[in-house]
């Protein structure tokens, strides 16, 4: 049996699927934007436009892309190569792409996903959304898009109901979103005028420490308050781990031409889908594992020869699955052979 036509077999049927149920975006202002698709790569291709919704469909349906992105920008001339400068772009969507690396707790190769590193994102993106969006950015829940990338990260879209907000957050320039990418990681922190912002934020770290707060939340000038304590070294450690807790792809903000991967997509290295979250509840609950699986792949079921060299273990919608597996699901088809597992189909 021929493995990459009975994958891209799988990916043809999820389109129909999504399709059909009006699930695939159809992102805004449709003939304005880039877009950019990949099989065995993420992007075999780029500046790709469509005319209308109706193109975009049929070209989906036809072609079943195991990678599917759009690009933020709005561009005049959406299918001109050569970078942003021919393009023409004239409005941006704003969105934060989390994406997080194997944590300690995980015992896999680099490119692989556990429950740890999966757990390790969405805590993220809480954070980012608990403790920057609402209370510093002044957003509602309702003003944010929350979607699972298909793979260890999430990406948040700004997209406040307010038209005039929305207006001015898309005509931001590069160097403003490059001013909110560094106060969220704490890259223009001064401790000389700490804002109220990052003094909450470290605040709540010292307090965790068994540091004492009195005189931090009266001060703003910490820089002298800390070096006046024999501790300063332990609380200078705090402050530094509290810019790196998030592992933020900085060019999916400051990049005027970045695409980003089309929502209710499939991802190709994990078969997941790229999968929209109602509210901050949901994302609480969210386990990709199992929420983020096409459940008709999970009443497929395939016979394999697994020769790969690496040893490994998967769970996908439940069930286990390992170097030594005879009999997959069609969920762990489209994971395997993204992730480059030698292995053949039985007939």
């Amino acid at each position: 049996m021929n493995t990459f036509a009975e994958v891209q077999k799988l990916y043809r049927e999820y389109y129909n699927f999504a399709i059909k149920n009006n699930l695939l975006e159809i992102p805004d202002c449709i003939e304005y934007r880039e877009f950019g698709y990949g099989y065995l790569k993420k992007v075999d291709n780029r500046n790709l436009s469509f005319k209308n919704e109706r193109e975009y469909k049929s070209w989906v349906l036809k072609n079943a892309p195991m990678h599917l992105y759009k690009s933020l920008a709005y561009m005049r001339y959406p299918s001109n190569v050569g970078g942003a400068s021919n393009k023409g772009i004239f409005r941006r969507e704003m969105a934060f792409d989390i994406d997080v690396h194997k944590t300690e707790k995980c015992n896999h190769e680099d490119d692989w996903i556990c429950k740890y590193c999966l757990e390790e994102a969405k805590n993220q993106a809480i954070y980012l959304i608990e403790e920057f969006l609402i209370p510093d950015f002044g957003l509602d829940e309702d003003d944010l898009k929350i979607v699972f990338s298909g793979n260890r990260g999430y990406h948040i879209y700004i997209k406040p109901k307010n038209k005039d907000i929305l207006e001015i957050i898309e005509n931001y320039s590069k160097e403003d979103r490059r001013f909110l990418m560094d106060y969220i990681l704490g890259k223009n922190l001064n401790l000389h005028n700490i804002g109220s912002g990052w003094r909450r934020r470290l605040i709540k770290e010292f307090k965790k420490n068994n540091i004492g707060t009195r005189q931090f939340e009266k001060e703003k000038n910490w820089k002298k308050i800390i070096e006046k304590r024999k501790n300063k070294e332990k609380i200078y450690n705090i402050i530094d781990k509290s810019k790196n807790k998030l592992e933020l792809d900085e060019k999916v903000m400051e990049d005027d031409i970045r695409l980003l991967r089309v929502i209710n997509s499939l991802h190709g290295y994990t078969g997941f889908i790229v999968k929209p979250l109602n509210n901050l509840n949901e994302l609480k609950k969210f386990n990709p594992l199992k929420d983020a699986i096409f459940k008709y792949f999970e009443k497929i079921e395939y016979r394999v020869d697994i020769f790969d060299d690496r040893k490994f273990e998967i769970q996908i919608g439940g069930k286990k699955y390992h170097h030594k597996s005879k009999k997959v699901s069609g969920s762990a088809l489209l994971y395997l052979f993204g992730h480059n597992i030698k292995f053949t189909l039985e007939e």
